[in-house]
């Protein structure tokens, strides 16, 4: 009997939050530009995977990123910005460099040679 639903397709993730400050924008941005996309979640307060929000902590840097490594709760960083966050988690799982959050993405791959350009090297 068909109830009109396909129950094995899961729901679209929900869209991402508005950026919190200049600083979170320029982070949507930067994932922008480095073609990832920012991991949301509809569980959390922050609307990022794995981001929360600890707003006793001291320090400008009230956003955490815990995320689970070979089955144990690993927290990645704490960071000013929920975005922050989320952009240094889909650089983790897009398997990109995550030492420096303000590394400029890596160089895109050099063009395919055309036919006639290809032609005229092999002269």
């Amino acid at each position: 009997r068909d109830t009109g639903s396909d129950l094995t397709t899961p729901p679209p993730p929900p869209p991402p939050p508005e950026p919190s400050s200049a600083a979170g924008a320029e982070a949507v941005r930067q994932a922008e530009r480095e073609g990832l996309a920012l991991v949301t979640s509809s569980s959390s307060s922050t609307g990022y995977r794995g981001v929360t929000h600890c707003p006793k902590r001291k320090g400008s840097k009230k956003y955490v990123l815990v995320v689970k490594v070979g089955g144990k709760m690993a927290t990645l960083g704490y960071f000013a910005t929920a975005e922050q966050a989320a952009l240094f988690y889909a650089r983790r799982e897009a398997g990109r460099d995550t030492s420096d959050l303000t590394a400029p993405p890596p160089p895109p791959p050099p063009p395919a040679p055309s036919s006639a350009a290809g032609a005229e090297a092999v002269r």
